[in-house]
């Protein structure tokens, strides 16, 4: 990456990746997230990290778990499309609403707007909340995705070791590193794909969270696109890259160009199907 600064302002983008060579190598978008969180933990930004982890490694299940040091993120964790454990609940119910607990969580649009709706009826203490934001194309169910993995794909569930939507297209890449795709469109015609609420949702990039990451506009450059939405957001991504845990630089305007017309593109589909 070339151009690198390091003051970050409100409203504004930058494509990121971490400092940590040996994690971009082994991610696909640049280990931000992990790097981000690791940092939230050394720097006492925060108490604990809320993380979502496959369960017992099957990635079509999963579970939230309390990170208290850096050290526990071993590795880029990358992104579940089955995952969808209740994050608002698990903060009001297991941390007692953030309210002595500074917690980092990893969100999606859907997750954010629920904890800024129970932070409305302090059953969440916002202020103690640093909500880093994904994008969203929506999720599967584990029941339905195994069908499409079985019966539409024709391989082993287990076999997989990452799926992704692109456009129209669901793909899907195995063990031996080998892609597959089908069009997702076709198949939510015929009653299979997302769930029916992603289908419908439009907020794809979660400007609500203090941080919105994303791989759209930068694909194929082992990074991602950060847009910084808080007060907040800007501190944290401004402190990491200062602590040299991550690497950020201006995207171009072609960047913002794609990732605004993918999701323009995904928001059209959403409300044709």
């Amino acid at each position: 990456m070339s151009g690198v600064i390091d003051v970050v302002e409100v409203g504004e983008c930058y494509v990121a990746k971490s400092a940590n060579r040996e994690w971009v190598e082994k991610s696909r978008h640049g280990a931000v997230i992990t790097s981000l969180l690791r940092y939230a933990l050394d720097s006492k930004t925060v108490d604990v990290a809320l993380v979502v982890e496959a369960r017992e490694g099957y990635r079509f299940d999963s579970v939230l778990s309390i990170v208290k040091e850096s050290s526990e993120i071993e590795e880029p964790i990358g992104a579940f499309h089955c995952a969808t454990p209740n994050i608002a609940k698990f903060i009001k119910n297991y941390l007692d609403g953030a309210r002595d607990l500074k917690v980092a969580v990893v969100v999606k649009p859907c997750d954010a707007r629920a904890i800024i709706e129970l932070a409305k009826r302090n059953q969440i203490n916002l202020e103690n909340v640093l909500m880093i934001g994904v994008n969203c194309t929506g999720t599967f169910s584990p029941t339905a995705f195994e069908k499409i993995l079985r019966e539409e794909f024709g391989v082993d569930p287990s076999s997989v070791v990452y799926e992704d939507i692109e456009g129209d297209s669901l793909i899907i890449e195995l063990e031996n590193g080998e892609q597959r795709e089908l069009n997702l469109r076709e198949l939510e015609e015929r009653g299979l794909g997302r769930r029916e609420n992603c289908r419908r949702c439009d907020v794809k990039i979660p400007r609500m969270a203090d941080l919105a990451v994303g791989k759209w506009g930068v694909e194929n450059d082992k990074a991602s696109l950060i847009e910084v939405c808080t007060s907040k957001g800007a501190k944290l991504l401004e402190e990491a890259v200062r602590a040299n845990a991550i690497v950020i630089e201006k995207p171009s305007e072609e960047a913002l160009r794609i990732r605004d017309g993918t999701v323009s593109y995904t928001h059209l589909r959403a409300h044709e199907t």
